[in-house]
């Protein structure tokens, strides 16, 4: 999670495709109704945090490319410029009901120091929702089985997505309950069946929630 890496391959303003709009529902189903007070760790220009905002509920972000930062502000939410990969629960003066990880926890170098940092600005009986792709997806399973390299990533270039880290859903629970979160709940928002996210199956991610293309989860504190 490097600053000029994150600064200049994200620079565009995010637009959410069919699938990851699924992925946010099943977010928002996760948080619940109630009004919950959120913190998005790697918030980008505020694209989530406006999600959540409509839904009613109360949101902060921390995020480390500046130009991010600046159209996340713009938009009138606060923002912290901190770096995920370091001590930053300190510099936060506040607890929060949900601790919001979109993509995240892939591109930690630290995943335990992070876990713990993300404990320490939690409620008592605050959730860490988190979503993150599935090495063992259905489609990556099929490459591997051809011999086809399943999207991992071997550089930092310009289209790369910057992951260094790739779980299953049995690695994740396992990190999570090494960290001392509590009930573990596990879901996936699709099965896809092509690369630009135009064919897929919400039915069959319900039914076998391994074979999804991510995995979306809560645990509690």
């Amino acid at each position: 999670m490097n600053k000029t890496f994150n600064s200049i391959r994200y620079a565009d303003d995010f637009e959410m495709n069919s699938i990851e709009k699924i992925r946010m529902k099943k977010v928002l189903e996760l948080i619940g109704s109630k009004s919950s007070k959120i913190l998005d760790l790697g918030c980008g220009d505020g694209f989530i945090m406006e999600i959540f905002k409509k839904n009613g509920h109360k949101v902060e972000g921390i995020e480390i490319a500046k130009n991010a930062i600046m159209k996340a502000r713009k938009k009138g939410f606060k923002v912290y410029d901190l770096s995920l990969i370091e001590k930053w629960s300190h510099e936060i003066d506040q607890k929060f009901d949900v601790v919001f990880c979109g993509e995240i926890i892939e591109h930690v170098f630290d995943t335990d120091l992070f876990l713990q940092e993300v404990r320490k600005v939690l409620k008592s009986n605050g959730s860490i929702i988190m979503t993150t792709p599935n090495i063992a997806s259905l489609a990556r399973r099929l490459m591997l089985l051809l011999g086809i390299s399943p999207h991992t990533e071997t550089t930092a270039r310009k289209y790369d997505a910057g992951h260094i880290r790739y779980f299953t859903r049995s690695t994740l629970r396992k990190l999570l309950e090494e960290n001392d979160f509590k009930n573990i709940f596990m879901a996936s928002s699709v099965v896809n069946f092509a690369n630009n996210g135009t064919f897929f199956s919400t039915f069959i991610a319900k039914l076998f929630p391994s074979f999804g293309n991510n995995t979306v989860l809560r645990a509690k504190k």
